[in-house]
């Protein structure tokens, strides 16, 4: 098994992160790690690092660290998404997958990573999970209009991204407990008074107790969740993307992962866009992406000590 590292915006601070990041990996680390690449956008990144570096056939030396690299030779559409493309395909195989930042022009017709997942595997429940040192944060929706979220946040919608959250951290091992879920209007729609939209978040609460047996709680007001967060292993579920991402990013920064629930492999990136101001400068800030990348080497132990596990308990 491996780590699939999708190149990115070749103008972007992705390359230029992750390599920095790989300076400080163990070399047991480095060996799970493959990635996909152009020479071209590699050869231009490590020049503006100032770092003594070779570009072998089957891997990149930095300073006497060798990574593992694949190159890629044609194009389709743009790099960032050929390289996705391939990894999206090793990855199915057995990995994870690891995308470095790129910009919504590079998709052909999709806003992102996660909208051309859910279309490419017909899942319209995958979920945007953010992960960071002291704090699990789950999305309903990402990247919905305002005045379309009434419109979209079905019982189903709600219910659905529940459980595929629940069935893919419980499959992944992954350390949780509680899930507290937040309201869609100010004060959780104080019983009506306020809208009555937050009546779909109580149905669906209780399914997911009755159903799921999931220990979930709410709908909270989304200004004061937080504060009936009682473990880092709590689950914060915002029913829209600036409700969560307002708090994790304030109290984080840069410093978390961003996570696809629900494909065929654990998907993960840096909490962060591509900054094409820093491109060739130097000076992008490494820890996001290093946190993230250490991150998605746990989670292939995981997976390889489940294999491991089965396969053990198959030959006995």
């Amino acid at each position: 098994m491996k780590i699939y590292v999708t190149q990115g915006h070749q103008e972007g601070i992705g390359l230029e992160v992750f390599f920095k990041s790989c300076l400080f990996l163990t070399s047991k680390q480095l060996s799970t790690l493959n990635l996909l690449a152009y020479k071209k956008s590699v050869n231009e990144t490590l020049i503006t690092l100032k770092l003594h570096f070779i570009l072998e056939d089957h891997c990149v030396d930095v300073s006497g660290i060798k990574i593992p690299v694949t190159w890629l030779l044609v194009e389709n559409h743009s790099q960032s998404f050929t390289a996705l493309q391939l990894g999206m395909k090793l990855a199915e195989s057995g990995g994870v997958l690891y995308t470095l930042p790129t910009s919504k022009d590079q998709f052909p017709g999709f806003a992102g990573h996660t909208e051309y997942f859910r279309h490419f595997y017909r899942k319209p429940e995958l979920g945007m999970f953010f992960s960071a040192p002291d704090m699990q944060m789950l999305l309903v929706t990402d990247h919905v209009a305002i005045d379309k979220l009434s419109e979209v946040l079905t019982e189903e919608r709600i219910y659905n991204c529940l459980e595929n959250a629940h069935n893919t951290l419980k499959d992944w091992n992954w350390p949780t407990k509680k899930f507290l879920i937040s309201g869609l209007n100010p004060h959780a729609g104080e019983d009506g008074l306020i809208g009555t939209q937050d009546k779909k978040v109580n149905e669906v609460v209780s399914q997911m107790r009755n159903k799921c047996h999931l220990d979930i709680t709410g709908p909270y007001p989304g200004d004061t969740m937080l504060n009936e967060r009682k473990s880092k292993d709590d689950i914060l579920v915002y029913l829209f993307h600036d409700q969560g991402l307002g708090i994790f990013k304030s109290l984080n920064g840069f410093i978390g992962s961003n996570i696809t629930l629900g494909l065929p492999f654990p998907r993960f990136s840096p909490d962060h866009g591509t900054s094409f101001h820093l491109f060739g400068k130097n000076i992008a800030d490494y820890r996001g992406c290093q946190f993230s990348l250490l991150q998605s080497t746990l989670q292939l132990t995981r997976m390889i000590h489940g294999q491991n596990s089965s396969n053990k308990s198959q030959s006995t």
